[in-house]
């Protein structure tokens, strides 16, 4: 690297990646820790509530009322702010691929009080789909900031949405690979610049603050670690159990795609079928009563799932019979929730439908012959596979099992499971779960617009983002292509369809990009190009 390349690459990208990641992670470290705190507080009292109405059942009229104004509540502010219906994660994966808008401080703020009343209602919604489009939310907060570049907002954006999801779940690594495999699914070095620093700001400033209060640090679920006594580190699985992976992955398999194709048909049908007559506060008065009713009678169903999933890892307390009723019971309230919109998050949730089904999947083969000392292990195997083949995410997956354990043996036989399922879900032609959520959600938001496919000639301009960086490295408006390179010197044309060419002053891009607003795409374009002279479109 020349002198003036690597000069230009410190003050154009390492300074502000750490900049803006570190402004960024510490934001969302201190506010995300304490949005958990919260959470945390009411998914106990809301426990301590339906203990008491279920042994007193004279409050049941009262405490339906009080699920009843809470749905009407979440529906106003959604009407307020309809950004936050649904998932979070699907939300803001749309947000920094530009196929969703979104108002930052708007959609902030409506988050977390939306949560706020899912959680206390009960509803199976977990904390790391609400935390990452809050992340997001800071991450374009802090792209107003002075001195940022308006091309740099959707980097920002990523390192908040990527430092939600490290704090949320307290596994920094799986967060800056969510940022690249999931969020973006591509790997570039500006992406995890960015995703590396804003992670390990804000898992620091977590870290701090649980030292200030005086709380132990452990992983998500704690699983096999020396903070709860009860739970039993996990065995390392040999090569004559590969029986066992391999009936587990077809399980698993077979189960994320039944629950990826029941929420899209579900979705559909209370979008299409049900939206005239049922409007989205009808829903969700009818979520939360289904919900409140299941929690009376069994309250272990409810919430995102984290405390079940640890009983079921670390005693055999349930039952196989109790472990069917309680995976019904979640599979239908998560599709329920999820497909009528409500505010909350589906990673933990993922979590727990995949926990329940190793702990019934776990009881079988210990019938079956295996030994009993494996049964927390085929837990966490199917847990984390469920996950990485629900949302065709399998490095994610693997990586995720490392880090909610602190344990990093049998990361081969996991990966089998999770390979096995995934090819399951690839052969049966199953859309990855978040990518069936945030097409609803651009359906929605274009409803009734015109898409246009435009052919553009633009000149790289002095001063401008792009100059001196790869194509590749660039997050250009959403279906964007490159399609021809003009170097301003030797005149010499390039496809670059491996993204790897770098962009210099005076070369002339030949863009073809699809849109259903063109004027926002130009200027995206200009502030990644530079004011264009004259500016041409076919």
């Amino acid at each position: 690297m020349k002198r003036s390349d690597y000069k230009h690459y410190v003050k154009n990208v390492a300074v502000p990646t750490v900049v803006y990641g570190a402004i960024t992670g510490v934001f969302v470290g201190t506010l995300v820790y304490f949005f958990k705190i919260v959470a945390d507080w009411l998914v106990e009292k809301s426990t301590d509530i339906y203990t008491f109405v279920s042994a007193n059942p004279a409050f049941v009229p009262l405490l339906l009322l009080g699920l009843v104004v809470l749905a009407v509540i979440e529906s106003l502010l959604q009407k307020w702010s309809p950004e936050t219906r649904g998932g979070g994660i699907p939300r803001s994966e749309g947000v920094l691929r530009g196929l969703l808008t979104f108002r930052w401080l708007r959609t902030g703020i409506a988050v977390i009080v939306n949560s706020f009343i899912s959680f206390f209602a009960g509803l199976p919604l977990g904390t790391e789909g609400p935390s990452v489009l809050f992340g997001t939310a800071i991450g374009a907060g802090t792209s107003n900031l002075p001195l940022s570049h308006n091309s740099w907002r959707r980097y920002i954006m990523t390192g908040g949405a990527s430092a939600g999801f490290a704090v949320a779940t307290n596994a920094p690594l799986t967060g800056i690979i969510f940022a690249l495999e999931e969020a973006h699914k591509r790997f570039t070095p500006m992406i995890w610049l960015m995703a590396f620093s804003s992670v390990g700001f804000a898992s620091a400033t977590s870290y701090l603050w649980s030292l200030l209060l005086g709380k132990s640090v452990s992983p998500l679920f704690g699983f096999g670690h020396g903070a709860d006594a009860t739970l039993v580190p996990m065995p390392n699985m040999t090569i004559d159990m590969i029986w066992v992976v391999l009936l587990l992955g077809i399980a698993v398999g077979v189960l994320a795609c039944l629950f990826n194709l029941t929420i899209a048909k579900a979705g559909h049908f209370f979008d299409n079928k049900l939206s005239p007559k049922f409007n989205q506060t009808m829903r969700l008065i009818v979520v939360f009563l289904i919900v409140g009713i299941v929690g009376l009678f069994c309250v272990d169903a409810l919430y995102g799932g984290h405390g079940m999933l640890v009983n079921v890892y670390g005693d055999h307390s349930y039952t196989l019979g109790m472990l069917v009723v309680l995976l019904v019971l979640k599979f239908f309230l998560i599709s329920l929730c999820s497909s009528t919109g409500a505010t909350g998050g589906m990673f933990i949730p993922m979590l727990a439908v995949g926990g329940l089904l190793g702990g019934i999947m776990g009881k079988l083969f210990i019938m079956m012959g295996m030994s009993a000392d494996y049964y927390p292990l085929v837990v966490v195997m199917a847990m984390s596979t469920f996950m990485g083949a629900s949302t065709r995410a399998p490095l994610t997956a693997v990586v995720f099992v490392a880090e909610c354990t602190w344990q990093f043996t049998n990361l081969f036989y996991v990966a089998v499971t999770v390979f096995v399922a995934a090819l399951i879900c690839e052969v049966l032609r199953i859309e990855p779960l978040y990518d069936v959520v945030m097409e609803r959600m651009i359906e929605k938001q274009n409803h009734g617009k015109t898409k246009k496919i435009l052919n553009i000639d633009m000149v790289a301009q002095a001063g401008s983002f792009a100059i001196g960086k790869s194509v590749r490295d660039i997050i250009w408006p959403a279906n964007t292509k490159v399609n021809d390179i003009e170097e301003d010197d030797t005149h010499q044309h390039s496809m670059d369809d491996d993204g790897e060419k770098k962009i210099f002053i005076g070369d002339k891009l030949n863009i073809i990009v699809q849109t259903f607003d063109e004027q926002v795409t130009l200027s995206e374009l200009q502030d990644i190009l530079g004011k264009q002279p004259e500016l041409k479109t076919e």
